[in-house]
């Protein structure tokens, strides 16, 4: 098991954005997280990674409480997040957005960058090298040298997950990465997200896409009004009463 939450929950003021959530996710499997609108699926992802303090619960990372850790620590361990909103540098250029997400494993000395130590040299070397690589796996490396922000919206995306992956994490965090993105493009994403998996890599996916939910994922979790609702494999979450009523509402009598 590398994620554990147990009753979660998160109140602003007199509202519960999430209440009671617990599930578990292991090393190599992918977890949807699925549920309409304001279902508390992003709040989820904040206080997984630390933007966001749970009022309620434990959030546990390889047995360790995340409870109180800055979002830059989380990374430090294992736990790289993209957003549901692109939010990439974009006056930096593909390779070096790529470069930013590595750095995290830096460790170099102040000083050593700005003597560029032999040592930071062969550091730099190491994560440009590592950056390269994500890029090669993300398919995004034929435009290692245009400006981020120049790149069409489906790019965009894949460049936001190899950013995340140049960090080296043990558990990647998808913020609805297929949203925008047409056919073609959502099963590149589908094939890539498979490769991720294939590297030993936990993944809790947030999508609309239902159809790319349940080809992918190992188990989904659904959520509606901030409360967990169900809890299966796909088949199962498809026929799941609770869920469908939660997304074409309950037939009047």
């Amino acid at each position: 098991m590398m994620l554990n939450l147990e009753k979660v929950g998160k109140n602003f003021g007199g509202l519960a954005a999430l209440s009671g959530v617990s599930f578990q996710v292991n090393r190599g499997e992918i977890l949807g997280v699925i549920g309409p609108n304001g279902a508390g699926k992003t709040t989820l992802f904040n206080l997984i990674t630390g933007v966001m303090t749970p009022s309620a619960g434990v959030i546990q990372f390889l047995g360790q409480s995340l409870a109180g850790i800055k979002p830059h620590k989380i990374t430090a361990m294992g736990i790289a997040r993209t957003f549901q909103n692109i939010r990439l540098f974009g006056n930096l250029s593909v390779l070096e957005n790529v470069m930013v997400g590595a750095h995290c494993r830096s460790d170099a000395a102040l000083w050593q960058g700005l003597w560029r130590t032999p040592a930071q040299r062969r550091e730099e070397k190491a994560i440009r090298e590592k950056a390269e690589a994500m890029l090669e796996m993300t398919g995004v490396a034929a435009e290692h040298g245009v400006i981020a922000g120049a790149l069409p919206y489906g790019l965009q995306r894949r460049l936001e997950i190899a950013r995340a992956l140049a960090s080296d994490p043990q558990l990647m965090l998808l913020d609805e990465p297929a949203a925008g993105m047409n056919e073609s493009e959502t099963g590149d994403l589908k094939l890539l997200i498979g490769k991720i998996r294939q590297l030993g890599k936990g993944v809790i996916l947030i999508e609309h896409d239902i159809q790319l939910m349940m080809t992918i994922c190992d188990r989904i979790v659904v959520l509606n009004f901030g409360q967990k609702i169900a809890e299966g494999r796909p088949a199962e979450i498809q026929a799941n009463p609770a869920v469908i009523e939660a997304y074409l509402g309950k037939e009047d009598e």
